[in-house]
């Protein structure tokens, strides 16, 4: 785009004229993400992209977050997500999809004004800094349990073995659920991934819809229980304002107002589950890659350790892109973006422009992460992010404090293609003890 045109008359942005990803390279996933990010940074690139769908692609940092910031870019309301899947239907009998659209209907993600900020404070009073640090010693504890019954110089997958449980343990026990209900949870919100892949093969998305059935019925269950026994105020406090908000539901631009905490709290906390656990997945692998990094963790301040992980996730971001559409023509770089576009927002690309962060490829805790876009950005940015920061720093200390040597024990590249996370399979590792 030249400085004649930023600078001149608005006109409509063709998006049917621009190169689309597949002309980059990006058909999904992690790898392909970082062979995105190595071929659009170069100084004849365009500004803008699209989809092979017609949606338009964002992803240069000051882009991004100059767009978020504008009221008209909206979330995808439930409908827009689930065509046909939310309609009151005389049979039993339910399509595939619809209990992944019956379960993230209930989400902030897929609500807009004046419903999103409401559900946004009530999350937030739960998960929001301040009550997020306070579970700081919780969260440890959880972290030293689960590595002092690992086996030691035996090969063990992360994921499976230690970023699940100790995610999943974490939000059993905000919602009052057994560790056997938390892991079981933890592992059918992995088994809920397929939802999020680029294009769906009815195998694999049959097998996300009954997780999320089961996933759902587990939290909502384990949640409901423990409002009626009492003594769980994370479930109470929501439980107490959800009763207050009258605000019609509007699948078609709104959103639902979920009718039980319970309802809340699984179509809520699904990223709170799979997310998070990518997070900390993705910290590890990265220090795994930096085993300098892991040295220097044994003598690193909180506060130095706040920042790794916040460099971890900045090379490797848990989500590479979402969506978004315009609720209403958008005037932008000397364009007007017609309402109704789909807009694609790649958060994880933004965190490799090189305009932003000087040299990406070079891993520096000491580098700046103001205009980081790991979790988002604008009034969409992601709630959870306090938890899935906290919960990566807290096992970094459970492993310097258990006096812990981690290093790889086979492939680290095993990611999931058509994907639109930076997710892996399994990170097969070994644990050591330290002798002193």
């Amino acid at each position: 785009m030249s400085d004649e045109v930023i600078a001149g008359k608005s006109h409509i942005l063709d998006i049917e004229t621009l190169p689309t990803l597949g002309d980059y390279g990006y058909d999904g996933g992690r790898i392909a993400f970082r062979q995105f990010c190595e071929k659009i940074f170069k100084t004849d690139s365009p500004r803008f992209l699209r989809t092979k769908d017609g949606a338009l692609v964002i992803f240069r940092q000051s882009d991004l977050r100059a767009m978020a910031a504008m009221p008209q870019l909206s979330a995808l309301a439930p409908n827009q997500l689930f065509p046909g899947l939310l309609e009151d239907r005389l049979s039993d009998e339910k399509p595939v999809g619809s209990s992944i659209a019956n379960l993230i209907k209930n989400q902030l993600f897929s609500t807009n004004p004046p419903l999103n900020p409401v559900l946004r404070r009530i999350l937030l009073k739960q998960i929001g800094p301040k009550p997020t640090g306070a579970k700081q010693d919780d969260v440890k504890a959880i972290a030293v349990d689960i590595l002092n019954n690992l086996p030691q110089g035996e090969s063990v997958d992360f994921v499976e073995k230690i970023a699940e449980p100790l995610i999943g343990r974490f939000w059993g026990y905000q919602l009052g659920m057994t560790d056997e209900e938390a892991l079981e949870a933890a592992v059918h919100a992995r088994n809920m991934t397929p939802m999020l892949f680029l294009q769906h093969d009815p195998e694999s998305f049959y097998e996300a819809d009954n997780a999320a059935e089961n996933y759902r019925t587990i939290v909502e269950t384990a949640s409901m229980r423990s409002l009626q026994s009492g003594g769980c105020p994370f479930v109470e406090h929501v439980a107490m304002e959800l009763k207050d908000i009258d605000i019609a539901d509007d699948l078609d631009y709104t959103g639902h107002v979920p009718k039980s905490a319970g309802a809340f709290l699984a179509g809520n906390l699904f990223d709170g589950f799979h997310t998070a656990a990518l997070a900390v997945t993705n910290t590890v692998r990265t220090l795994l890659e930096h085993p300098d990094m892991l040295t220097e963790l044994q003598e690193a301040t909180p506060e130095k350790r706040a920042a790794i992980v916040a460099e971890c996730l900045r090379v490797e971001p848990p989500v590479i892109h979402l969506s978004r559409y315009a609720s209403a023509d958008i005037e932008y770089g000397g364009y007007t973006i017609p309402k109704g576009t789909h807009v694609l927002m790649m958060w994880g690309v933004a965190n490799r422009d090189p305009g932003a962060f000087p040299e990406p490829d070079h891993f520096d805790p000491n580098r700046s992460q103001q205009g980081s876009t790991t979790f988002g950005g604008g009034a969409h940015i992601c709630p959870g992010r306090f938890v899935a920061s906290l919960v990566a720093k807290c096992l970094l200390d459970a492993i310097t404090e258990c006096r812990i040597n981690i290093r790889p024990a086979g492939d680290m590249n095993e990611w999931i293609g058509n994907h639109a996370m930076c997710q892996l399979r399994h990170l097969p590792v070994i644990l050591e003890r330290r002798e002193s």
